[in-house]
């Protein structure tokens, strides 16, 4: 298994290109950015962060802070009424546990323990936990597994498909090459990611122009997406024979059709058509003379 995920990651690095030079910044920076990017692009996540981040310069700030305040600052994010309540209960649960909110202690603890601290923090899964090793200036070998890896790496055959997403971090980390440094995880976790994104979606996943079609065993199993949607609408009406179909002519302006007299002010012409012709006894409500103001109309009450 671990050659052929050697073969995945060397056809996709072909394709991809170098990844995006990484920040490492601290650790609590990463822990409030991962708990922002659960089921949300990273796009809307890292904005988010942004946005927490110039209305609470200290993450002190946010402990005591109005949830509904940062329920609308974060509301780019999926489900942003939970993540409020989440974000403020993971910092509330580090300060209580360590007197101010940092996390550099836990290079002292080792993978294992560093990752079964940080999900005693509430809303904090192996997701996060990895993220936060991992990313973070800690720097320790650790493999997060998005929904996208996670699907991916189902659809590949390198874990079993009755896997959760949660059960799926050990095998993957096991599974890469104990050579493998930070840098090399990093980038796998890329390429697999965005594999994920371009190509393997969840519904109708683009399987013709996947850069590992050749190693996938899922590969005509699932329905793919057409490579080019064209749409043609229905015609009201079946068109002309493919012979006898029209030439196109010169463009010609629409016409204007003439002003009605009554509308440019002038009296109305009368008609010439005895249909249209007032009947015995009938008066034009445009010719009825109107009656003085000092007179009553007797013909009204």
């Amino acid at each position: 298994m671990p050659a052929r995920l050697i073969r995945i990651d060397t056809a996709l690095a072909a394709a991809f290109g170098p990844p995006p030079r990484w920040l490492y910044p601290d650790p609590v920076e990463v822990l409030v950015l991962a708990l922002l990017s659960a089921r949300t692009r990273d796009e809307a996540a890292m904005a988010a962060h942004r946005v927490l981040r110039i209305r609470f310069p200290c993450w002190e700030a946010l402990l005591d802070a109005d949830p509904a305040v940062v329920e609308r600052l974060i509301g780019r994010t999926t489900w942003p009424d939970r993540k409020a309540q989440t974000l403020q209960e993971a910092l509330r649960a580090l300060q209580a546990a360590r007197g101010r909110l940092e996390l550099d202690f836990l290079a002292g603890l080792g993978v294992d323990g560093a990752a079964a601290w940080l999900q005693k923090l509430p809303g904090v899964g192996p997701k996060t936990a990895a993220s936060v090793l991992l990313f973070s200036r800690l720097r320790m070998r650790a493999l997060p597994v998005s929904t996208g890896h996670h699907r991916t790496a189902k659809r590949l055959g390198l874990i079993s498909r009755r896997a959760d997403a949660e059960a799926a971090h050990e095998p993957l980390l096991a599974m890469l090459p104990s050579d493998w440094d930070n840098d090399r995880i990093e980038r796998h976790h890329w390429l697999v990611k965005r594999l994920g994104h371009d190509h393997c979606t969840d519904r109708r996943p683009r399987c013709g122009s996947c850069p590992v079609r050749e190693l996938c065993p899922s590969r005509g199993r699932i329905r793919p997406a057409p490579e080019q949607r064209i749409r043609q609408l229905a015609l009201p009406l079946p068109g002309p024979a493919a012979g006898l179909r029209a030439q196109p002519g010169p463009i010609r302006p629409r016409p204007i059709p003439p002003r009605p007299s009554f509308i440019a002010g002038e009296p109305p012409e009368p008609s010439s058509n005895p249909r249209h012709a007032p009947a015995y006894g009938e008066q034009s409500l445009l010719s009825r003379p109107k009656p003085s103001r000092g007179v009553s109309d007797l013909a009204s009450i």
